[in-house]
């Protein structure tokens, strides 16, 4: 049995590793936040054995922020969920749940507050910016809503600690 094939087009972005996990043997890709995500090398079954056994790196270019900037910033952000975001400080992350105007649940990110009007909200797999956008217009608040250029990678497994501290060394461990 082959995997069905997954027709690429303009609506669904490359990630900047795309080829180099291509020319390692990806043999199926899913779709996340547009992007294509590398989802089986050898066969899903063995994929997960060695990924709880050894150490993976992974394409998670896919996992996306959202960009809020401006004086409104922090309202935008507060009027999309129950939780009281006025105590945050800045270079701190909270779990913030998104939710619709009924209490219903759009996304659940963790947002990383970079200064007092700019915050990083790195979402799940749905279309928020355009939820950001459409409220921010309406509102005709002060905020830009962007996708800042950063693609992670994630070093996963058992073993990625001591991966991590051949790459960078014992003090890796300190920070």
């Amino acid at each position: 049995m082959h995997a069905p094939l997954l027709a690429r087009s303009r609506r669904t972005r490359r990630t900047p590793f795309t080829d180099r996990v291509t020319a390692a043997g990806v043999k199926a890709y899913t779709v996340y936040n547009h992007m294509l995500l590398p989802a089986v090398f050898r066969s899903v079954e063995e994929d997960y054995h060695h990924l709880k056994s050894a150490v993976q790196l992974w394409d998670v270019a896919c996992e996306r922020q959202i960009e809020l900037r401006g004086p409104d910033a922090e309202r935008l952000l507060q009027m999309t969920s129950p939780r009281d975001l006025s105590r945050m400080a800045t270079d701190q992350c909270y779990y913030v749940p998104i939710v619709d105007v009924n209490g219903g649940m759009i996304n659940d990110p963790i947002v990383l507050k970079l200064a007092a009007d700019r915050f990083w909200v790195s979402i799940a797999d749905s279309d928020l910016m355009y939820y950001y956008k459409g409220l921010a217009g309406g509102f005709g608040m002060d905020v830009q809503v962007s996708e800042p250029d950063i693609s992670p990678l994630a070093i996963q497994g058992p073993k990625a600690d001591i991966l991590v501290e051949r790459l960078f060394g014992k003090d890796i461990r300190e920070t």
